[in-house]
C-alpha cells in the first residue's frame, strides 16, 4: 500500500519537499499538503514588498500550481490538530488526514494577542498574507492626509515593518502627515542583535523619522489608540509585530514540547519520542539547541534535511548526517531606504551594497521554486 505523506503547513521548510516531488527525488507516497492559505509568503521579501521595492508576485508564490506540478493533494483547509496515536491530522472543516508520515511546518504567532482588544483593532503580521489589508489601511490613511501608525514590538520583525510602512507612505503620499511609531518593551530597538547593530538601527529610525518608545508596556487596544502602563498613544493603526508563540493546537498533540509549547524535535527533526512526525522552521525546538532563534534562515536550512529524512523513511535511504544549527549566521535588515543593515558575529555595516545582496538572495530563494513549478 502506498504509504501517505502529510505535509501540515507550508512553512519555508516545505517547499523544498514540493521540489523534490517535481523533480522526482521523493520515494513513491502520496502527498498531501493541508494548508489554509492560498499563496506563500515569503517572510524576507514582506518588508521590501510593503516598501514598494517589490510587486505582489515576486513575494506572494501560489499554492494550487506548486501542489500540482509536485502530483500532491491539496487540503485548503488551517491545521488545527494532530493525533500522534490514530497517525491523523485534524483541518479546520473538522475532517481529518491519516498519514504514515507526517511534517509539521506551521510557523509561529505573534505573542500577545490575548491582551484586550488586540485580536479587534490591531493587525498581526502573521499569517503574511495580511501585509495586504496592512498596505490597504496605509493608503487610506495616506489618502487622508494624516494620521498615527503604531507597530506593537521592536524586535528586528516590528523594526523591518516600520521601515517599510515608512518607506510605502513616502510613496503614497510625500506630504501626508502620517507619524510611524514603534513599542517596545526592551530599551532599545532590534535588542537581541548586539549594540552595533542597534546603534545603526536607531540612526535608521531616525533618519526615516520613526519614533521609538523604549520600556513600554502594551495593555490594550482600542479603536483609536494603543493603551500603554503609561498612559495612551493615537493610533489609525496597529501592526501587532511581537516575537514568536506556538500555535495553542501544538500543546494538545502529546506530542513532546519545550516550555513555550513548541514541539521538541531530536537532531533529525523527529518528534521525540515520535518518530513518524517531523518538525522544521518557528514551530519545532532542537531538543539539543533550545536557544536557537526563531528565524527563516533556520527553516530554509532545515528544508533539504527534511526531504533527506522522507528518502530515509519512505525509501530506504541512510539516515541522514544530524542537523545542528549555525551558530552565527549573516542578518541582512532592509531599512527601506534602498540601504541594509548586515550584521554577523556581532560586526554591522551598512550601505546600498547589503541591500543589492539581500535582493538576489531573496530573488534566487523565490525564483529556485518558482522555477520549477514552470518546468
Amino acid at each position: 500500500m502506498t504509504p501517505r505523506l502529510v505535509l501540515a503547513g507550508l512553512g519555508h521548510s516545505h517547499l523544498f519537499i514540493l521540489e523534490a516531488a517535481i523533480q522526482g527525488r521523493l520515494p513513491e507516497c502520496d502527498l498531501i499538503v493541508c494548508t489554509g492559505e492560498p499563496y506563500h509568503v515569503y517572510s524576507g521579501m514582506v518588508p521590501g514588498w510593503l516598501g514598494g521595492r517589490y510587486e505582489a508576485d515576486e513575494v506572494f508564490l501560489p499554492v494550487e500550481p506548486l501542489v500540482r506540478a509536485a502530483g500532491a493533494t491539496w487540503r485548503q483547509a488551517h491545521v488545527t490538530g494532530l493525533d500522534p496515536v490514530a497517525r491523523t491530522v485534524t483541518l479546520a472543516d473538522g475532517s481529518t488526514e491519516p498519514y504514515d508520515l507526517c511534517s509539521v511546518a506551521v510557523g509561529s504567532i505573534p505573542t500577545g494577542l490575548d491582551l484586550p482588544g488586540a485580536r479587534d483593532h490591531a493587525v498581526p503580521l502573521k499569517p503574511l498574507d495580511n501585509i495586504r489589508q496592512i498596505v490597504l489601511r496605509l493608503e487610506a490613511l495616506a489618502a487622508s492626509g494624516g494620521g498615527n501608525v503604531v507597530v506593537v514590538g521592536g524586535g528586528v520583525a516590528g523594526v523591518e515593518i516600520a521601515f517599510g510602512v515608512a518607506a510605502r507612505l513616502k510613496l503614497l503620499n510625500a506630504h501626508a502627515r502620517v507619524s510611524v511609531s514603534i513599542i517596545g518593551r526592551e530599551p532599545a530597538p532590534a535588542m537581541d542583535r548586539g549594540g552595533r547593530v542597534i546603534r545603526r538601527v536607531q540612526k535608521a529610525l531616525d533618519r526615516n523619522g520613526i519614533t521609538y518608545m523604549p520600556n513600554t508596556e502594551v495593555v490594550a487596544i482600542t479603536p483609536s489608540s494603543v493603551e500603554t502602563a503609561a498612559g495612551a498613544l493615537a493610533a489609525d493603526l496597529v501592526i501587532w509585530a511581537t516575537g514568536p508563540a506556538a500555535p495553542p493546537w501544538l500543546a494538545h498533540t502529546g506530542l513532546a514540547t519545550d516550555d513555550r509549547g513548541f514541539l521538541l524535535v531530536d537532531d533529525h527533526l523527529r518528534s521525540v519520542g515520535m518518530p513518524d512526525v517531523l518538525a522544521a522552521g518557528d514551530c519545532a525546538t532542537l531538543d539539543s539547541h533550545r536557544g536557537t532563534d526563531k528565524a527563516g534562515v533556520y527553516a530554509v536550512r532545515m528544508g533539504p534535511r527534511l526531504v533527506e529524512l522522507i528518502q530515509h523513511a519512505l525509501g530506504g535511504a541512510p539516515l541522514p548526517k544530524p542537523y545542528t544549527p549555525q551558530r552565527n549566521w549573516l542578518a541582512l535588515l532592509n531599512t527601506g531606504d534602498g540601504r541594509a543593515i548586515a550584521s554577523r558575529n556581532g560586526f554591522a555595516l551598512e550601505g546600498e551594497w547589503a541591500m543589492k545582496w539581500k535582493d538576489k538572495i531573496d530573488r534566487e530563494f523565490m525564483g529556485r521554486f518558482k522555477k520549477v513549478v514552470s518546468r
